[in-house]
């Protein structure tokens, strides 16, 4: 069975990636820079260099290796104008393309990365242009699964590398609404286990998963077990979500990539915990996987151990 795979050298990929080969799948990649993918991968992993935004450059790589199955992971977590780097274009207009060229070319299923908060009625750009990504594909006729996951705990989690970055020098950080807003983690490998299970499985195509770990907790208290492990003694600052949001609308004018941005706050609409939509499914990990959810602490431990093994690398 063959897979063709979007975002294959990013954080969630590599972790699906190795899924996907330890079970015999072949596994093809459009992507921007192939020596990248080669440097991951070697030859296990079929490269196409493809612009996301000519459809005739997408086109190719599904009429050369004819995949059966789509993974679609293709995000970004702020914008960069300067570069023509947006959310409309990345999670939207990347999406239309891949979907409407998978309908041409009869793949059997789509897989597609989403997240957790995206709605109808998010305010953030982010989800807005996310949940137009979803019912593109809901809407094009082919057979999908949709995940949504909390915040991702892994070795390569891009808030490591800015809280380690940040904290270096200004051991200070704003902490928007005091921090109380929720996350409930889940554990890149349990979120690759669902994206695995689902390609075969018949139930749940047609369906939404809300995938979180077992437990919630604040981002004032992630922050906190995250330099505790560190021994980093760093002040977190209280600041009203109001404030935060102005004082993004005002960084991201002058720094790109800017360390926060004022849709981040917006992002911050609610909880970023599971159960919150009824007409979406949960517990993933349980009904896919047939396992617990790795706890939290065991994957932040993992995580962070995994995490300083690459800061000396580097």
């Amino acid at each position: 069975m063959r897979v063709l795979i979007t975002g294959s050298t990013g954080f969630v990929g590599r972790y699906i990636v190795e899924h996907l080969l330890n079970e015999g799948y072949q596994v093809a990649s459009p992507v921007r820079n192939t020596d990248k993918l080669k440097s991951l991968y070697g030859e296990k992993v079929k490269a196409y260099k493809v612009n996301f935004e000519d459809a005739s450059s997408i086109r190719y790589a599904f009429e050369d290796f004819k995949p059966d199955y789509l993974i679609h992971l293709i995000g970004i977590l702020y914008q960069e104008p300067s570069k023509g780097i947006t959310f409309y274009k990345v999670h939207y207009l990347y999406s239309k393309n891949l979907y409407q060229t998978a309908k041409e070319y009869g793949v059997k299923k789509v897989l597609h990365m989403s997240a957790l908060g995206t709605h109808p009625d998010a305010p953030s750009s982010y989800h807005k242009t996310k949940y137009m990504a979803e019912q593109e594909l809901v809407n094009s006729g082919l057979d999908y699964t949709i995940f949504r996951p909390s915040i991702i705990l892994g070795p390569e989690q891009r808030l490591f590398f800015d809280m380690w970055k940040i904290t270096r020098y200004l051991p200070v950080i704003a902490l928007p609404g005091g921090g109380s807003y929720l996350f409930q983690p889940v554990d890149v490998r349990d979120l690759a286990c669902c994206f695995s299970k689902a390609l075969k499985d018949e139930r749940t195509t047609g369906k939404i998963y809300e995938v979180c770990g077992d437990k919630r907790v604040s981002f004032k208290e992630l922050l906190e077990d995250i330099f505790s492990h560190w021994n980093r003694k760093v002040m977190l600052v209280p600041v009203p979500k109001t404030l935060m949001y102005v004082g993004g609308l005002i960084v991201e004018k002058i720094l790109e990539p800017p360390p926060f941005s004022s849709d981040q706050v917006l992002m911050m609409w609610r909880d970023n915990i599971c159960g919150l939509d009824a007409y979406v499914e949960t517990n993933a990990i349980r009904k896919l996987c047939e396992k617990e959810p790795i706890p939290y602490d065991r994957s932040l431990m993992w995580s962070l151990e995994s995490f300083r093994k690459l800061v000396r690398q580097k």
